[in-house]
């Protein structure tokens, strides 16, 4: 059962859609998560640049206008819905984000992560058994 999972995860694709997240990030993209453990997780996986906790759809987007933006909400029924919204509501400043690179982060993760929260815990043991990996062989 454990190797199925695992068949199903692509390491190549998350760190590299975490190393892309990293990069933008330091580029002046602005990426919006939900609450604060989202954005606590994020600072773990060495996040730095602004991170704006989602407080609402015409608040959240008058807040980031025209800026480079990154939606990184939950890859759950109320995470899309608030994706779906606030694209709508960025589209009234001229904002098209970035919603894609959501869809990377969570899809290399074989649909085992739903919850931001969770991207720097499953990094975080990708990383340990990749290491441990290359001790055994």
């Amino acid at each position: 059962m454990r190797n199925r999972r695992k068949s199903t995860i692509s390491v190549e694709k998350f760190l590299k859609a975490i190393d892309e997240l990293r990069e933008r990030s330091k580029g002046g993209w602005v990426i919006v998560v939900e609450g604060k453990n989202d954005e606590e997780a994020l600072k773990r996986l060495g996040i730095c640049g602004e991170i704006v906790i989602f407080s609402g759809y015409v608040e959240t987007a008058d807040r980031i206008k025209d800026r480079k933006t990154i939606i990184l909400t939950d890859f759950d029924e109320k995470g899309m819905e608030i994706e779906m919204a606030l694209v709508r509501s960025l589209s009234t400043h001229g904002n098209v984000p970035d919603v894609e690179l959501k869809k990377k982060l969570f899809l290399a993760t074989g649909r085992e992560v739903v919850h931001v929260e969770a991207l720097a815990t499953f990094y975080e043991k990708l990383i340990c058994e990749t290491r441990i990996g290359k001790r055994l062989n």
